[in-house]
């Protein structure tokens, strides 16, 4: 017996639509599905994800990031275009200077160019106690980077220099975080969620090595508080988070879902669910009761398949 040897089959948009309105039985099969019901569906379809991302469900969302923390700052903005340094943990790295770098320097010489690439962020450890940032200007060679904007301060051998390809998504949630010596120890931090009780600390501007952080995640833009701030010795302390990041929305029609084909049931269904209202269908009665039971059941398989399991700690 032959198999297809292939495991990449999918749907987009519009045959999600489609299928949640053929279960409604609101659509002839034969025919091509109506512009304004592809609209009706598109939006309740992003409503109903968005939704659901705030029960937790959509565990592939999760991901690890990585703040380069600056000089006696407190507040930063993550995401697409926001001011802190922030990268995917995988896409982030730290190297060392091998030669000594002057005041002006338009380029520095590493230990390893291995991971860096031009237009690369990259963060040069000065002397003074910061981090400079700027982007490598075209590709490195021999482990010389050439730098966008010359050095504004001294660069000791062995300072360290970090680099990261592209900004962070904005989180939607930050899930655990630690902060990360440049010998990559990790020490957890806690996460104040109470905005009030965050900014009651008595001594915002004290620094140190970082202990609480509070989050907001607003909407282009999340909003990360540190405390205490960073200081000229906590410098190359990494803050890394494991965050829930945003569900990227149905915009097009040949737009795939943003996640594994294992959801697409609860998708078709729980769209079904959604829309029926707006078609006259009665879900509450008669044979309309089967769509919700389905749609409940494949929400819960996904929900149970895709699920954290937390440690759990016995004590006598």
């Amino acid at each position: 017996m032959s198999t297809s040897n292939s495991t990449d089959w999918t749907i987009a948009r519009d045959a999600i639509i489609t299928s949640a309105l053929r279960k409604l039985r609101r659509i002839d099969p034969n025919l091509t599905v109506p512009a304004i019901d592809i609209t009706t569906g598109t939006e309740a379809l992003n409503m109903m994800i968005k939704a659901w991302q705030t029960d937790g469900v959509f565990l592939w969302l999760n991901e690890e990031i990585c703040l380069f923390q600056q000089y006696n700052t407190q507040f930063y903005t993550l995401g697409p275009s926001g001011t802190g340094n922030c990268g995917l943990l995988s896409d982030s790295f730290k190297t060392q200077l091998a030669a000594a770098a002057a005041v002006g320097a338009g380029t520095i010489t590493v230990d390893s160019d291995d991971n860096i690439a031009n237009a690369d962020y990259v963060g040069i450890q000065l002397d003074g106690g910061t981090i400079q940032w700027t982007t490598v200007n075209g590709i490195p060679a021999a482990d010389v980077v050439t730098l966008t904007a010359v050095l504004t301060g001294a660069a000791a051998v062995d300072n360290y220099v970090f680099t990261y390809t592209t900004k962070a998504p904005r989180p939607l949630k930050i899930l655990e975080a630690r902060v990360r010596d440049t010998d990559d120890v990790d020490t957890p931090l806690e996460i104040i969620t109470s905005r009030t009780q965050f900014l009651s600390q008595t001594d915002k501007d004290s620094t140190g090595r970082v202990l609480e952080i509070h989050y907001n995640p607003d909407i282009t833009n999340g909003q990360l508080y540190t405390w205490p701030v960073c200081g000229t010795t906590d410098i190359t302390d990494r803050i890394i988070m494991s965050v829930q990041r945003v569900i990227e929305d149905f915009d097009s029609s040949t737009d795939n879902f943003d996640g594994p084909p294992e959801a697409l049931a609860a998708l078709t269904w729980g769209l079904a669910v959604e829309v029926a209202p707006e078609y006259g269908v009665d879900i509450l009665s008669g044979k309309g009761t089967a769509i919700p039971l389905m749609a409940e059941k494949y929400y819960n398989l996904l929900k149970k398949h895709y699920r954290s399991y937390d440690p759990v700690y016995m004590r006598p």
